[in-house]
């Protein structure tokens, strides 16, 4: 995009500069002028005629008796040449204040002679200053170009370093979640064995009498609670579009209300958000492999995890782990 308006300011530049050398021709001939002839040229043709640019009348003679003469309705446009006086050859005069300017548009420039050809009238137009703004101008935007650009460059390379370290930073996550499953999966057996010997012992007696008048005694939150994450860790039903906290309970063999409590107190979030950490977690393993789902656009990982919406997969997404799903695919991609 920046090489492209480059390129375009660029050529808006030269072309200026070409338009404003070229010639404007105000009279073609040759027209010959015989006894004493006049060449008019109309007013019309200097209005746009402006100060500092050129007239120039090129002549030639048709014999050795030739000769010429400007006249004007005002002298003071020929410095050094009053009005009818003698002249030979071509010749020029710079239009140099406004009040030449003004009588050459209202009245037009007369050329007189005596057996003369007029060749051409032209004007140059004062393209000194103008190319002199140009290259300035010109100057400027290609600075200004190229401070754009580094600072461009300089932004994409912070953004992307950034980034780098925001998906070190969640692929950390994902390893200390990983090992935290297997390690869990592990020693199961061992907890499993400990809870029971805790629930038929005296402990789990004076448990049962502490929590007897209570709906869900603090025993039963901590299986509640675990079957949720064993639920939450080793199943895909919370990849179900349609997922939601009473298929949970359904699932878990308890009701809504004990489950938001459990999920409240003892996980310490509510239901909604440990949803989405788990379902973005998902997401992410499979924008790193890149074997299975290396084809797959972000809509469709975010179908693959639950999310039916697009915007709602982006904006969970970019809240849970601080990049946007295209910028951790990417990343995913160019590390495989």
């Amino acid at each position: 995009m920046m090489k492209r308006l480059f390129i375009c300011l660029l050529t808006l530049c030269w072309f200026s500069v070409i338009q404003a050398n070229e010639e404007e021709t105000l009279y073609q001939g040759p027209y010959a002028i015989g006894d004493w002839g006049t060449v008019e040229i109309s007013s019309i043709k200097f209005h746009n005629l402006e100060i500092g640019d050129t007239v120039y009348v090129y002549t030639s003679k048709v014999d050795s008796t030739s000769q010429g003469s400007f006249q004007n309705h005002f002298w003071k446009a020929f410095p050094g040449i009053i009005n009818g006086q003698t002249i030979t050859g071509d010749y020029e005069f710079v239009v140099k204040s406004e009040e030449v300017l003004n009588e050459l548009k209202q009245f037009g420039l007369k050329v007189r002679g005596y057996n003369y050809v007029v060749e051409k009238v032209v004007v140059k137009h004062n393209d000194q200053l103008v190319r002199t703004i140009l290259m300035i101008s010109g100057f400027i935007i290609l600075l200004l170009i190229f401070v754009a650009m580094g600072i461009l460059i300089w932004k994409n390379r912070q953004l992307s370093k950034a980034n780098q370290q925001l998906y070190a930073r969640n692929m950390d996550i994902l390893a200390a979640a990983d090992e935290e499953k297997r390690l869990k999966a592990r020693y199961e057996g061992e907890l499993a064995a400990i809870k029971e010997m805790i629930q038929n012992g005296v402990v789990g007696e004076m448990v049962k009498q502490k929590y007897q008048n209570s709906t869900l005694a603090e025993d039963e939150k901590t299986m509640l609670q675990d079957r949720i994450m064993n639920l939450f860790e080793n199943t895909d039903e919370i990849f179900a579009e349609d997922f939601n906290m009473n298929k949970l309970a359904d699932l878990v063999g308890s009701n809504y209300k004990n489950v938001s409590q459990v999920i409240n107190e003892l996980i310490g979030k509510n239901f909604n958000a440990l949803l989405n950490e788990y379902r973005i977690q998902e997401a992410c393993r499979r924008f790193n492999d890149t074997a299975n789902y290396g084809n797959y656009t972000i809509e469709a990982v975010g179908n693959s995890v639950g999310y039916g919406s697009r915007s709602t997969f982006v904006t969970q997404f970019k809240t849970i782990t601080g990049l946007t799903p295209s910028e951790f695919q990417n990343m995913a991609r160019q590390i495989r």
